[in-house]
């Protein structure tokens, strides 16, 4: 990056007519001190927390400077952790999917809402449970709590995005739903971006669909649900008013991070909102290079 310089004035005759001089003796004019720059206004941020989909990844391809702006985050002695809404899958295959994209990653470093959803007051009572989602979080699900053997028999149903859903899979929820009236979906995103700029249905329109049918809205265990956030920060030892979620979502990263205290950055055009207001991001950036230049680092193109 080439400097701005500025060229020394020009030596003045002390005779030269036109000049003003000074009388002798008399004490040189003070210059004016020049302004102090700007601090990056995250400059004091030291816990950063990073959504994945569509943020650091978008399905098996790497966001491009995703492991630049880790290792530069880390490297300024800043926690970073990983809060993603993904559902259909474990803590340590995401973190083996990190590394695999070539960002180091621990399982610890990854918060996840099939991961805390023992926290959750509906689990409290250890309710049977009627799971529409992929094995592999059922297996996880049936070591918290009962899983139901007849939707007719469960006294909760749990979503999570299933890849391999047939209509009969959500006929069978909607049953038990009308049975227990009471749904908890790990995430209500719509969508979720992959590569080549197209879009999944997410967990959030399965659980539309049960919604419209039995008229019964879900509550929710991932973002934007504060708690998920504030045990976010217990894991990694961050608060509030020195942590930033970075995302691509408003009605997901954006509004919970903002309704947890969090400071917020939106990357690149996000999903319309469905909120009224629209959630509004303390930053808007087009690119992970302009997150990092809210730090202070070097600038790519950071917008408002």
């Amino acid at each position: 990056m080439t400097r701005a310089t500025t060229d020394a004035p020009a030596a003045v005759d002390a005779g030269a007519p036109g000049t003003a001089t000074a009388p002798m003796g008399a004490a040189a004019p003070e210059r004016a001190a020049a302004p102090e720059p700007a601090a990056a206004p995250l400059a004091d941020v030291d816990t950063v927390l990073l959504d994945l989909d569509g943020c650091l990844w978008f399905g098996e391809a790497l966001a491009e400077g995703a492991a630049e702006l880790v290792d530069a985050l880390r490297a300024s002695g800043r926690r970073v952790g990983f809060l993603t809404n993904t559902s259909n899958s474990r803590a340590v295959r995401v973190a083996a999917k990190l590394r695999r994209l070539g960002i180091a990653a621990e399982t610890s470093d990854v918060v996840m809402p099939v991961e805390v959803l023992a926290e959750h007051p509906r689990l409290r009572d250890r309710p049977r449970v009627w799971f529409l989602g992929p094995e592999a979080v059922r297996q996880m699900i049936g070591e918290l709590t009962p899983l139901a053997e007849r939707p007719e028999d469960a006294e909760l149903l749990l979503l999570a995005r299933d890849t391999a859903m047939t209509y009969h899979d959500l006929a069978d929820a909607l049953h038990a739903l009308l049975c227990c009236g009471a749904m908890l979906a790990l995430n209500v995103d719509p969508r979720v971006p992959v590569e080549g700029g197209r879009m999944l249905p997410g967990t959030g329109a399965i659980a539309a669909a049960l919604s419209y049918a039995s008229g019964i809205e879900p509550e929710i265990v991932g973002k934007p649900s504060s708690g998920f956030f504030e045990t976010a920060l217990r894991r990694f030892g961050g608060t509030a008013d020195r942590a930033v979620i970075v995302g691509d979502t408003l009605d997901s990263d954006i509004a919970g991070g903002a309704g947890a205290g969090l400071r917020t950055v939106l990357v690149g055009v996000p999903v319309p909102s469905t909120r009224r207001p629209e959630p509004v991001p303390d930053h808007r950036v087009a690119d992970l290079a302009g997150v990092w230049a809210l730090f202070g680092g070097e600038r790519s193109e950071a917008v408002g």
